[in-house]
């Protein structure tokens, strides 16, 4: 804890085989005493790696992962490594290995300046370390390529591995390529051959072409990984140091900031050398991972394969060519990495690197045409024998396949957009016809993958610029600054003529690519694609319809819940997100299109046919997502006003049965999420009509309906009290106020209906919502309300969301009816039992989750609290309070607790604490008078305790010491001797050092 006196902590033991794999199998045990040492131990060998010298930690977990080296230190620890503590050694091994590999060794050479004995021994730690690290490299590919030929744990050994690959891929981060340049060759090596090669050894079963397939794809698996990392590193800019050596003696002189912003251009330039530096050397397999994409995409689709096995058959071609897909699509997912790190922002037509990228786009635009269909239904007649090969298991591979082809497209067009305006005319029909002509049950049996990725490259091509006609004119207009920083050349317009072929728009493909968007976009397409959305993504299918019935909550928690908008996995939601892009595109011909689609359902369709009701549906819901667009930029396409009162009033005013059809109860719940999308458009006597229609809706048969009414006047109620201007009451205030009684009733009457914790929540969200807008105006019905908080109460159990929306209730109740409601007998038997629920920090998480919300609480209990009527129950709360200041959590609250305690009971509250807060006042108030180490600061040896009890530590937040300070004041105004005693030390430090 940070407020609290904490001593250095002794180093931990040297680490090595036996020390490491003994705190490994004690850190399982179910003993606390043996448990947590051991948890302490590792903890410290990892987090002071660099700091006491200690280099054999990582080497030691790695004998301890190689299961032909388990007998921990040659013998003398008895038997085998159990594979759980191989699991948790390749777990600690990766975790372990930023920190190790994050400080260059060079960094280390510049601390030794003199030959005293603690650089002598600088010396020899760097020597270690070097040996280190270079042991690692040589080991690590070892036991990540040496396939496992026992079958017992399989699928721990894939877990291990993949420790292991992310291990690599951590160094790679680091270490690439000054200090292992060669780190991405090796790994096309064993991608292409099977076998190690450069600091990979051989391979275990080099012979079986079954085990040598499994470790070409382990191999690929990190090598992608690898040049993730290698792709997302930051550019890091070093401050200059100043005239200051460490260990010389002389006080580091700091720059003035203007320095560092004159020497920007040299800083970032420096920066970005590097980097580009970097991605150049990453970009040497690009050559053969193009042929690797050939090689294997076509043998995953002709069903053949490259093992050099003769004579399989059966299962055993099986496999091989699922290996064949498998190494095809980490192909084309390590593609997807180096794209990016291409970098050709020259004119694309002199850079030699361009036609190998064109190849390589063709390709992949070959593989999306070949492996487009779905279901895929040409089985290779080399496959056509094999009985594990089932038409499913086909579809499945190429729809791998198909994704990973269409995201490097993605990533092509995203970083080479002019380059990738050759496959726009091949690869954006192929996408968008299956939206088109294939009907909506295909589409809904799709997997959602295969969906985001199909809508999310139509996106993309609608949102880039260079394929726009309408935004050619604005290409090229670069930051010249911005772009001479980042080492690039400064672009002129876009319509420049100089004729070396730097303008796009005179480039054959790029105009072909946006006459093809074009023809997307235009009249006749849009409105097909529009309706195809709205009625193949957006429209409930029959499963849906089947979870309404069965599972309302179910239904609700799914789709029309508040989580439920944020999830993108979900057709609907592919649908949605494309149907939005379209709206930003071509808001105008989108907006119309809708408005028609959505009158032309109403007037043309039966109104009480099943398919009609479900249309209007779809229809709502997609007006309901574009809804911002449709109000927006100066022009409202929707005169929302008109149409709720002639189409959507009637609706919210229809009473149905609960044998009512699910199409219509679901209509009825798309206007109810449809008015809260639109409330800010309702006019006073019209919000009145809503907030009316709607409070008697959660009182309706059917559960979705009734919790999508709960959570709109929750939203209704925090909009009328955000509407309300210098300090009157607007219509919509004073029309949620006349509703609010009935509308509460219907709330805690739908909270007995409800059986989840998300459903729950939305009720008392509701609630609180109401009690917030209505305050003392509830007065009135505050019996009736507090008798209904003890069985919701019961049913909290251990739910943090529940619990937070009782404390919101709970708080609102109080702060707008006083004394009145913490007197009340029903809200005491919540409140003091939730207080003590929500502030026992001795539960895990309990501090992170509820503590703060419950300090307010307790706070606005004391403000509205009389010391004659509960002065004893606030006495027996001190003990808790005492913790929580002693354990320094939410200071800030926790003191203006303490301060109203002693308010209301007198100085006795504080008397018993007056040294603790005396040493408490000075830590919080630290901020004031002590100067944290800023990030150019050299960091000293701490000792090895890796700064734990540091400066940095003890410093409280400036929230923390305005507190502090607050309560320093009051509590001399209330107590002056006992406030001057314990304050006078930090307010001395604080006035010294002002």
């Amino acid at each position: 804890n940070m407020y609290m006196t904490t001593q250095q902590q002794p180093p931990p033991p040297p680490a090595n085989v036996n020390s490491v794999l003994t705190a490994i199998r004690n850190s399982s045990s179910p003993n606390n005493t043996i448990r947590h040492p051991s948890e302490r131990v590792l903890q410290q060998w990892s987090d002071t790696y660099l700091h006491h010298h200690t280099c054999n930690y990582l080497t030691s977990l790695l004998y301890i992962i190689d299961w032909e080296s388990s007998t921990a230190g040659g013998g003398n620890a008895a038997g085998v490594v159990e594979e759980s503590s191989r699991l948790m050694a390749a777990i600690l091994f990766k975790n372990c290995v930023p920190k190790a590999f994050s400080v260059p060794i060079d960094s280390l050479l510049e601390g030794i300046t003199t030959n005293d004995n603690d650089t002598n021994a600088l010396r020899v730690f760097i020597d270690q370390l070097r040996h280190e690290r270079n042991v690692i490299r040589q080991t690590l590919p070892n036991l990540l390529f040496r396939a496992r030929t026992d079958n017992n744990s399989s699928n721990n050994d894939k877990t291990l591995m993949l420790h292991l690959q992310l291990a690599l891929s951590n160094i790679a981060l680091f270490d690439f390529p000054t200090g292992w340049p060669t780190l991405l060759e090796e790994l096309m090596h064993v991608v292409k051959n099977g076998s190690g090669g450069g600091g990979a050894t051989a391979i275990r079963g080099d012979n079986d072409t079954g085990m040598m397939m499994i470790v070409r794809v382990r191999a690929i698996q990190a090598l992608r990984m690898c040049l993730s990392s290698i792709r997302h590193r930051k550019i890091v800019v070093q401050k200059g140091r100043g005239g200051g050596r460490r260990g010389g003696g002389g006080r580091q002189q700091q720059q003035h900031p203007m320095m560092d912003m004159r020497h920007l251009e040299s800083m970032i330039g420096k920066a970005v050398h590097e980097r580009k530096e970097v991605h150049r050397m990453a970009c040497n397999i690009f050559n053969g991972l193009a042929e690797g994409i050939v090689q294997h995409a076509q043998l995953a689709v002709t069903g053949g394969s490259s093992s050099s096995g003769v004579g399989q058959e059966g299962d055993a071609t099986c496999t091989a060519w699922q290996m064949e897909c498998k190494l095809a699509t980490q192909y084309i997912k390590c593609m997807t990495e180096v794209i990016p790190m291409l970098e050709i922002e020259q004119v694309v037509h002199s850079d030699p690197r361009v036609p190998a990228v064109r190849s390589l786009l063709d390709n992949l635009t070959q593989i999306c045409q070949a492996v487009k269909a779905y279901p895929f239904v040409s089985t290779p007649s080399t496959l056509m024998g094999v009985s594990s090969i089932h038409q499913q298991e086909m579809t499945i591979q190429m729809d791998k396949l198909y994704r990973a082809t269409l995201t490097c497209c993605m990533s092509s067009m995203k970083y080479q957009p002019q380059l990738f305006a050759t496959q726009i005319t091949a690869v954006l029909p192929s996408v968008v016809e299956p939206i088109l002509t294939l009907d909506e049950a295909v589409l809904q049996s799709m997997p959602v993958k295969r969906l985001i990725v199909m809508t999310s490259f139509i996106q993309m091509v609608l949102q880039c610029a260079l394929y726009d006609e309408r935004r050619k004119d604005r290409l090229g207009s670069k930051n010249a600054v911005l772009s001479m920083l980042m080492g690039r050349k400064g672009g002129g317009s876009g319509n420049d003529e100089s004729g070396d072929g730097s303008n796009p728009n005179n480039d054959p493909a790029v105009i072909a690519a946006r006459e093809t968007v074009t023809a997307l976009l235009a009249e006749g397409t849009i409105e097909r694609l529009i309706e195809c959305i709205v009625g193949k993504f957006l429209m409930l299918h029959p499963d849906e319809v089947e979870e309404w019935e069965s599972d309302p909550e179910g239904r609700y928690e799914t789709d029309l819940a508040e989580e439920a908008m944020l999830d993108a996995a979900s057709p609907r939601h592919c649908g949605g997100a494309l149907l939005m892009t379209l709206m930003n595109v071509e808001t105008d011909r989108v907006a119309k299109t809708l408005l028609d689609l959505t009158q032309r359902v109403f007037q043309q369709l039966p109104q009480d046919d099943v398919n009609s009701m479900l249309s209007r549906e779809a229809c709502y819901r997609a007006l309901e997502l574009c809804h911002n667009s449709m109000i927006a930029k100066g022009k409202r396409r929707l005169n929302f006003s008109d149409w709720f009162q002639a189409e959507l009033l009637p609706i919210l005013q229809t009473e149905l049965a609960e044998n009512s059809p699910v199409a219509m109860r679901a209509m009825q719940a798309r206007a109810v999420t449809l008015t809260q999308a639109y409330a800010l458009s309702l006019k006073g006597e019209e919000f009145d009509a809503a907030f009316q229609s709607i409070a008697k809706l959660m009182a309706a048969p059917d559960l979705v309906t009734a919790l999508c009414a709960s959570r709109c006047i929750d939203y209704l109620a925090i909009l009328s009290v955000q509407e309300r201007e210098s300090g009157e009451d607007s219509p919509q205030l004073l029309a949620v106020r006349s509703h609010s009684v009935f509308a509460l009733g219907n709330a805690f009457a739908l909270a007995n209906r409800a059986e989840s914790e998300e459903c729950l929540r939305v009720i008392l969200m509701c609630v609180s919502a109401l009690v917030e807008a209505n305050g003392v105006y509830l007065e009135p019905v505050l019996q009736a309300i507090a008798e209904q908080l003890p069985p919701l109460w019961e049913r909290a159990g251990d739910s943090v969301p529940i619990h937070s929306c009782l404390l919101s209730v709970l708080t609102h109740l109080i702060m707008k009816m006083g004394y009145s409601t913490v007197e009340n007998s029903h809200v005491q038997a919540v409140l003091f039992p939730l207080l003590d629920y929500c502030t026992d920090i001795n539960v895990v998480n309990r501090a992170e989750t509820l503590l703060e919300d419950g300090l307010r609480l307790w706070l606005v209990t004391l403000l509205s609290s009389r010391v004659a009527t509960m002065g004893s129950k606030l006495t027996s709360m001190l003990p808790r309070l005492e913790m929580i200041l002693r354990s320094g959590l939410e200071p800030h609250l926790s003191l203006k607790v303490l301060q109203f305690n002693s308010i209301l009971l007198g100085k006795q509250v504080v008397e018993p604490l007056g040294d603790f807060l005396r040493e408490l006042l000075v830590t919080l108030t630290s901020r004031v008078h002590v100067k944290a180490k800023g990030n150019g600061d050299e960091m000293e040896d701490d000792g090895g305790n890796g700064g734990v009890g540091s400066k940095e530590k003890d410093v409280g937040t400036m929230r923390d010491a305005i507190a502090a300070l607050s309560f320093a004041d009051i509590l001399m105004q209330l107590f002056p001797d006992l406030g001057y005693n314990i304050s006078s030390p930090a307010i001395g430090k604080v006035i010294s050092y002002i």
